[in-house]
């Protein structure tokens, strides 16, 4: 092999190759840092790049390392502590460095963040990982101007997708995600069926049910990286703590929306389907 490049040296030849003024954005840095890191391997230069999968693709864990991303909820812009020029490397090893980082860039250049993300995906380790990619999409797209008019706002494409995220779920791997499987799955159902379907609203619960699972997918998926690691990258003080609160979203969502239905016998025959009444106990008089 020749050599070896940190986190920050990498971030640092990014910087220093990337040919816009627009500074690169925390969710290209996370991105590039994958590919950059494939591209490094076929250089033969060693790096350390830790990434673990999360709700978008993945991200790599740059704490203590020189690499300012601040943190999950924001997208501030990255600081790199280190410049390519204070880099004390091998010659050889810094040129690799920039020509993978140069090639990692023009991949990012021609596909855009979308593009690279989607490329991303293909290397997922689930299905499902694709299902969701498709169903933000279709989700973004309903919610769209251009789809402000249209009869259904891409509910027909969109159940598909959902079916097929259900079917592909790996409850095997993940049993203790099956009630908050079925309690997403029957609140995008009634949104769905519902007359007045709201995107924002199924954005809503599909954002919140995948942060959930991600939350632990994050542990399992990973370069090695440890809970209390993942728990610092993502700003949080307690992974388990995180997944209670997304766990008890879901459920007032279940228990209002069926509250909803229940108040409305048209609404309620459409979604029976859908949505049964487990928290529930009141009578009906409207």
């Amino acid at each position: 092999m020749h050599g070896k490049l940190s986190v920050s040296e990498v971030v640092a030849l990014l910087f220093d190759e990337h040919r816009y003024d627009s500074p690169l954005s925390r969710k290209a840095v996370h991105k590039l840092l994958y590919f950059v890191k494939e591209e490094l391997d076929s250089e033969r230069v060693t790096t350390d790049i830790p990434t673990f999968w999360y709700m978008y693709g993945t991200m790599t864990a740059t704490a203590n390392t020189g690499v300012h991303t601040g943190g999950e909820p924001n997208d501030d812009p990255v600081i790199c502590d280190v410049d390519a020029t204070d880099i004390d490397r091998p010659e050889g090893t810094i040129r690799r460095g920039r020509r993978a980082a140069s090639r990692a860039l023009e991949r990012y250049y021609d596909l855009g963040l979308e593009g690279l993300t989607d490329r991303m995906y293909d290397d997922a380790p689930y299905e499902i990982q694709r299902h969701y990619r498709r169903l933000d999409k279709q989700l973004g797209t309903a919610d769209s101007a251009q789809m402000t008019l249209s009869f259904d706002r891409n509910a027909g494409p969109t159940r598909e997708t959902l079916y097929d995220f259900i079917e592909d779920f790996p409850t095997d791997s993940f049993p203790d995600y099956e009630d908050d499987l079925h309690i997403w799955y029957r609140l995008m159902s009634a949104e769905l069926d519902s007359s007045g379907y709201d995107p924002k609203e199924a954005k809503k619960y599909s954002k919140t049910f995948w942060r959930l699972f991600c939350l632990e997918l994050a542990v399992r998926e990973n370069d090695g990286l440890t809970r209390e690691q993942i728990e610092r990258e993502l700003s949080l003080d307690s992974l388990d703590d995180a997944k209670r609160q997304l766990r008890s979203l879901l459920r007032s969502w279940e228990r209002e929306k069926a509250e909803a239905n229940a108040r409305d016998d048209r609404t309620s025959r459409r979604a029976a389907d859908a949505l049964v009444l487990p928290y529930i106990d009141f009578e009906v008089t409207g």
